[in-house]
């Protein structure tokens, strides 16, 4: 909450609740980002209140990490967006799953 007693938002999502934004598979935007745990410019690896996260693309580059507000942007070719189950098995997206 900010100091009028709204909650913060990002993209219309409130900041601790995991959500994301893609804008013309250039920019992104997540919230409720709880850690960066790896990142290059072809793969960003995130701890997020929705789960473990992983943004794959080229020339991957964060603009703004603010984990404190749970906020990070990115930028460049984003490929596509991952979750990892609780046993640590990668759930792959539709496509890839369609082309095996």
């Amino acid at each position: 909450m900010n100091g009028s007693g709204e909650k913060r938002t990002v993209g219309g999502v409130p900041s601790a609740q995991h959500g994301f934004q893609v804008s013309a598979r250039k920019e992104m935007s997540i919230s409720g980002v709880k850690e960066v745990e790896s990142f290059d410019e072809e793969s960003v690896s995130l701890h997020t209140s929705g789960g473990d996260m992983t943004v794959e693309g080229k020339g991957l580059r964060i603009g703004v990490l603010d984990t404190d507000r749970g906020v990070v942007t990115l930028s460049g070719r984003i490929d596509g967006v991952f979750y990892s189950t609780e046993d640590g098995e990668e759930k792959r997206g539709f496509w890839s799953r369609l082309f095996r």
